[in-house]
């Protein structure tokens, strides 16, 4: 792993530190002044997992659909041919293309 990766991954833990921090002090509040009860608290919480359990099973399906019709290989039209890609290129003397 080189140092840029270990400084994104620092700031990436950095910032879910803070939201987990920010989220549980709001959180507290919300109960501590009985704004929410736990029970409902827990309950939205279990309701919000289940939707996004469900959005990621949904969009898991989709993407296979998509992938499923990439399969074939689409460099082998007569686009991609290695004379039609060569054809563009300038092979002359620098400074004059």
């Amino acid at each position: 792993m080189n140092l840029r990766s270990k400084e994104i991954i620092k700031k990436l833990s950095s910032k879910l530190l803070n939201q987990t921090i920010i989220t549980q002090t709001l959180l507290d509040v919300l109960i501590e002044n009985d704004i929410i009860s736990e029970q409902d608290f827990q309950k939205a919480l279990d309701d919000n997992i289940g939707e996004i359990e469900d959005m990621v099973l949904e969009n898991k399906e989709i993407l296979n659909d998509l992938g499923n019709s990439f399969d074939e290989d689409i460099f082998d039209s007569d686009e991609f041919k290695e004379d039609s890609v060569m054809r563009g290129l300038y092979y002359g003397p620098m400074g004059e293309a």
